[in-house]
């Protein structure tokens, strides 16, 4: 893997990328073996989100099943009732006795006793019934409990898969990044910690955090001023075939190439990734930019995927208000978009490339929802 996870300081960050200079074409080849992996977990992971869609559609059904057995009940207790209404017979079996005894001669009373006897069995028979579907009213309802922590069962599998291959799908485009394009942009990312170490009096030992200066900001808001939210933070699958994919970020579309697109706080942008080739699909990802932010005392990185253009260059300190990029996606060059929109996603540290859900820092709508503001 490229090795810019784990480096705290400037002379860290160097020996990297020394390393992965050497060893590139090595880790071109582990790309194409972890993709095999991910391909792989991303069947387990269709295949698993297929089972949990099947037990969901069998809960509701055990659900509506449950909903017209107990619709039954309650007319066999309609029917009992009107039953005994009818026969007067609600304050005991004396009056099934009175009714036989009323016989005016011996044909009328094994008339009244056929009557009476058909009566009762009916009687008998239908309460049967009710508790006989009352029990079956039971038996779905243990049912639905198993489908259901069968569901469970499978999610929790799922959940299983995801931690088994977060690494692998960690970086925002790793299955798929251009690992040339990627080292160059490092490379200009060092230079210009190079020119701060040495304006800043830091020993290259130093670390990045306590000789760089980022301005502080208060939080981070929305980088668009209006847009429709189209993506979530978590497993997708964009092409509906069950060949999910882990997606570290938010995709707002719903605006036209060119739209500009803003900082999401104050910061410094530390990394600008451009395509290395601009042929047809031969980026995924386009135009990257990375800022760094100091958030209540807590250092994240921002990054702002598939831009048309770039405004800003790598050390600019930019404000909220600051114009970083423009709109982009479904390029000719781009095989990772299928149209305009800003993939944004939020990471842990300066330098860190583990990613968190955008929204626990941004207040974003509903997935096809929209917003008309930046805050």
């Amino acid at each position: 893997m490229i090795n810019s996870v784990s480096a705290k300081s400037l002379k860290q960050l160097r020996d990297e990328l020394a390393k992965d200079i050497a060893r590139q074409d090595e880790l071109i080849a582990e790309q194409k073996a972890k993709q095999k992996k991910i391909d792989a977990a991303n069947k387990e992971v269709g295949q698993l989100a297929g089972k949990i869609n099947s037990n969901e559609n069998k809960v509701e059904a055990a659900k509506a099943k449950v909903k017209d057995l107990e619709d039954q009940i309650k007319e066999k207790k309609k029917e009992i009732d009107n039953l005994l209404s009818f026969l007067q017979v609600s304050n005991g079996d004396n009056i099934y006795l009175e009714y036989v005894f009323q016989a005016a001669d011996f044909t009328d009373f094994i008339y009244r006793s056929a009557v009476v006897e058909q009566l009762t069995t009916y009687n008998n028979e239908l309460i049967d019934d009710m508790y006989k579907m009352i029990e079956e009213n039971k038996v779905l309802q243990v049912k639905l409990k198993q489908e259901i922590n069968s569901a469970e069962t499978a999610i929790s599998e799922l959940e299983r898969i995801l931690r088994k291959y977060g690494l692998d799908m960690n970086d925002l485009d790793k299955n798929q990044r251009d690992i040339k394009a990627e080292i160059k942009a490092r490379k200009v990312e060092i230079a210009e910690y190079e020119k701060v170490y040495k304006a800043n009096k830091c020993d290259e030992n130093v670390e990045i955090t306590k000789c760089v200066d980022v301005p502080p900001a208060g939080e981070l808001v929305r980088p668009l001023k209006s847009g429709r939210m189209t993506s979530n933070y978590g497993m997708y699958d964009p092409w509906n075939n069950g060949s999910w994919r882990m997606h570290n970020g938010v995709d707002i579309g719903g605006n036209p190439v060119g739209t500009k697109v803003y900082a999401a706080a104050a910061g410094k942008v530390n990394r600008i990734q451009r395509p290395q080739s601009y042929k047809k699909n031969g980026s995924c990802g386009g135009n990257v930019v990375y800022i760094q932010h100091t958030i209540d005392g807590k250092k994240l990185r921002t990054l702002y995927m598939h831009l048309h253009s770039v405004k800003v260059k790598v050390g600019d300190i930019v404000t909220a208000n600051t114009v970083i990029g423009t709109v982009g996606g479904n390029e000719s060059y781009e095989r990772c978009s299928t149209g305009a929109h800003l993939h944004f996603g939020v990471m842990k540290g300066w330098e860190g490339s583990t990613y968190y859900n955008p929204r626990n820092y941004i207040k974003f709508p509903a997935l096809g929802n929209r917003f008309t503001t930046r805050w």
